[in-house]
């Protein structure tokens, strides 16, 4: 395919170019309009930044509501052009008027701003020149956009925000229901008119509850007074609603004309691609993804986009529903989402680990093989939130059990001893510039009743309640503790079977926590500070090659070396053994040279794992949600390339970071939405297509002002003054 003359030398240098089809050719649009379209028009847009010394591109084609067939061909056929001159490797986009991606909006920092009027449209464009007026609509709750209404006061509503656009002032009328970003775009986009249209001469005049002076000369520019309608369009619904139905779809011409087959519904692996192909990814009215296959055919490469189109109108899906294309080998984090399983070509297990890993200090060779035995260390005791680390463990804890849904004081000689048939509520004190912190644990065993966790959550807001609102919360179910939970109880912490419900009792001596006196525990962890044993049942196929573990009789004790695990564990499962079965010297042995008084007491020999299955979900980077019932539904929108400012103080946010899950409370977050972030944080995991602990990753929750640093490293910039001004 030939490449177009514009498309020269573009794409070398960071930054953004965008050029309009006109009369089927590409005319580089003026940087100073850039974020401004008209709705009779087709534009190709490149996006270029540098990572790691290598340019990266996304190409997005938008296409204006009221653009012709032609212009929306023609800009299609240019972006496969300039794809090409950029070797092939860029994502594609398709993007259509009001219903952009959210990759696009976060582009133009002064907000996106629509004018009727095309070139090839029949429309005549606004002369910025000449002092037409005119009047704008603010809308929507994260992406907000402005676009040209009729001049009216029907085009009107109490629930958004309006600019008028006159001589000699430009006016902003603020709806008493609008949002607060709506407001805070309308200032940004009427300084834009008043500097791009008027040469800065103009005056910006804000009407609102606070100066309402103005109104009678706003509706004399406007030509009539109302009724102003009390509500418009949903904001959500103006922008889009994420779906959960995923399928994939394999397109081919290997019968001699192009078929579209589906492959699969959820679960969706990596191994359904096929590079001899290309595929159609479909998420819903979320979007839709051309995956093109390394050795797929000429004509399937050049069609990819065209059938993705075809397909929205297959499954009857709105002509606006987003569009990506994405190339083998260069997957975006959005497309591999959706797979319940994705082998990264160079996966690192720690991704978030922030302790250090330091070289010995003697004076032998270091060997670099300990930063993976480090890292599968990691990767074996997953979802640990090994970022979360607000001090080194060594304040106050003060231990509760739930007990007829009532908090029961836990004996603090037996601190660190916790039943998996049971939950428990924890408060951590520390000092943080000379000024008392506090953490709210509520800790779920596996085997506890529903009940019993509802209560633990439940008690947890109370006590965060007494202490002014000033904790963190902190969800923690078995098995999955948080490096600074395990680092709190230095190495003694020992998880038994059965609970206060199952008749077992907290008794001292170690030797009844077992009816029968023989008990095996799990060893894991990384160190000897963040170690945990876990009761597992007495039998052959509860070892693992991968592992330590301790097994306990009643005339002695052994301590089980797997062939595969490392001198780290060992030193772990001789530490675990002084908690679990104190005054004996365990016997040491090696898998596969057991005595038969081992496999008598786990009821003889059987069948185990060789090793541990470790998981390969996608890695994906940190994502930003925003929850609110603003409309009087529960709604979630994730935020695209988000900065400190994207937190509203009005709503509940959550940060994903794969590890993890931060609720984010703002300050004037109503009480609904407070109630169901929990709740709502659960039904997000659950969902989630790819192969991570559904059930059981840790859950912070965190207030507005008092972020810890675990939260607040995943923005590129944060100030902790940002909320004072």
């Amino acid at each position: 395919m030939a490449i177009d003359p514009a498309f020269e030398n573009v794409g070398q240098q960071p930054g953004m170019e965008i050029w309009r089809i006109e009369n089927f050719e590409v005319k580089p649009w003026d940087k100073e309009k850039h974020g401004t379209f008209y709705s009779g028009d087709s534009y190709v847009i490149l996006k270029t930044k540098k990572v790691n010394n290598k340019f990266e591109w996304n190409i997005h084609f938008w296409l204006g509501k009221n653009t012709s067939q032609d212009e929306a061909g023609a800009a299609a056929i240019k972006a496969v052009e300039l794809d090409d001159s950029l070797g092939g490797v860029p994502v594609q986009y398709r993007e259509v008027q009001e219903h952009e991606s959210t990759l696009l909006c976060s582009y133009f920092r002064k907000g996106i701003k629509y004018l009727e009027g095309g070139v090839a449209s029949g429309f005549k464009h606004v002369d910025p020149n000449a002092v037409i007026k005119r009047l704008f609509q603010v809308k929507g709750k994260r992406n907000v956009k402005a676009r040209q209404v009729e001049f009216s006061t029907n085009s009107m509503n109490k629930g958004d925000v309006f600019i008028l656009d006159s001589k000699p002032n430009i006016y902003i009328w603020v709806g008493m229901n609008s949002g607060r970003l709506e407001r805070m775009k309308a200032t940004t986009v009427a300084n834009s008119i008043r500097d791009e249209t008027h040469g800065g001469r103009a005056e910006v005049i804000i009407i609102d509850a606070f100066n309402a002076a103005e109104e009678k000369n706003f509706f004399a520019e406007l030509g009539s007074s109302g009724p102003i309608k009390d509500e418009g369009e949903d904001d959500a619904q103006f922008e889009r609603n994420q779906q959960t139905e995923v399928s994939l779809w394999k397109v081919t011409d290997a019968k001699g004309k192009l078929e579209t087959i589906k492959v699969s519904d959820r679960p969706i692996k990596q191994e359904y691609l096929d590079s001899n192909d290309c595929f159609i990814l479909d998420a819903g009215k979320s979007g839709v993804f051309a995956w093109i296959g390394k050795q797929s055919t000429a004509r399937e490469k050049e069609v990819a986009m065209k059938s993705a189109t075809e397909y929205l109108k297959f499954r009857e899906y709105p002509n606006w529903t987003p569009i990506q294309r994405v190339i083998d080998g260069g997957e975006t984090p959005a497309f591999k989402q959706y797979f319940s399983s994705w082998k990264e070509a160079e996966r690192t297990y720690a991704k978030n680990y922030v302790g250090p890993v330091a070289a010995p200090t003697t004076e032998k060779e270091f060997d670099v093989r300990s930063l993976h035995r480090k890292s599968r260390l990691h990767a074996k005791n997953f979802g640990k939130a090994v970022s979360f680390m607000p001090d080194d463990g060594s304040g106050k804890i003060e231990i509760w059990r739930i007990e007829n849904f009532e908090m029961v004081p836990v004996d603090p000689n037996t601190y660190g001893f916790f039943f998996g048939g049971d939950s428990y509520v924890l408060k951590y004190t520390y000092l943080k510039e000379k000024r008392e912190h506090y953490i709210v644990y509520f800790w779920q065993g596996l085997e506890s009743t529903q009940d019993e966790r509802a209560s633990s959550a439940i008690w947890a807001v109370k006590l965060d309640d007494e202490l002014l609102g000033r904790a963190i919360q902190v969800r923690i179910v078995q098995g999955r503790e948080t490096e600074h939970f395990l680092k709190i109880f230095k190495g003694k912490l020992i998880i038994f079977t059965g609970g206060k419900a199952s008749g077992f009792k907290n008794l001292k001596d170690h030797d009844t926590y077992d009816v029968d006196g023989t008990r095996m525990f799990h060893v894991c962890g990384t160190d000897d500070v963040d170690t945990r044993a876990i009761q597992v049942a007495e039998k052959a196929s509860s070892l693992n090659s991968d592992d330590v573990f301790v097994l306990e009789t009643p005339s002695a004790t052994y301590l089980w070396f797997g062939k595969e695990a490392s001198d780290v564990e060992k030193d772990m499962g001789r530490k675990v053994v002084s908690y679990v079965s104190p005054d004996r010297d365990p016997i040491l042995i090696n898998e596969g040279e057991e005595p038969g008084e081992f496999w008598d007491a786990i009821g003889g020999k059987g069948s185990y794992a060789s090793s541990r299955n470790l998981p390969e979900s996608p890695l994906l980077p940190t994502r930003l949600f925003q929850c609110s019932n603003a409309s009087g539904r529960f709604r979630v929108e994730e935020v695209g390339r988000f900065r400190q400012q994207h937190l509203d103080g009005d709503d509940v946010m959550i940060l994903d970071t794969l590890d993890e899950l931060f609720i984010w409370v703002g300050k004037k977050a109503n009480e609904d939405e407070k109630k169901l972030s929990f709740k709502l944080a659960e039904d997000y995991i659950r969902t989630d297509p790819t192969e991570r602990d559904h059930d059981n990753t840790p859950i912070l929750l965190i207030k507005q002002g008092e972020e810890p640093e675990a939260f607040t490293k995943h923005f590129k910039f944060w100030s902790p003054d940002f909320w004072a001004k």
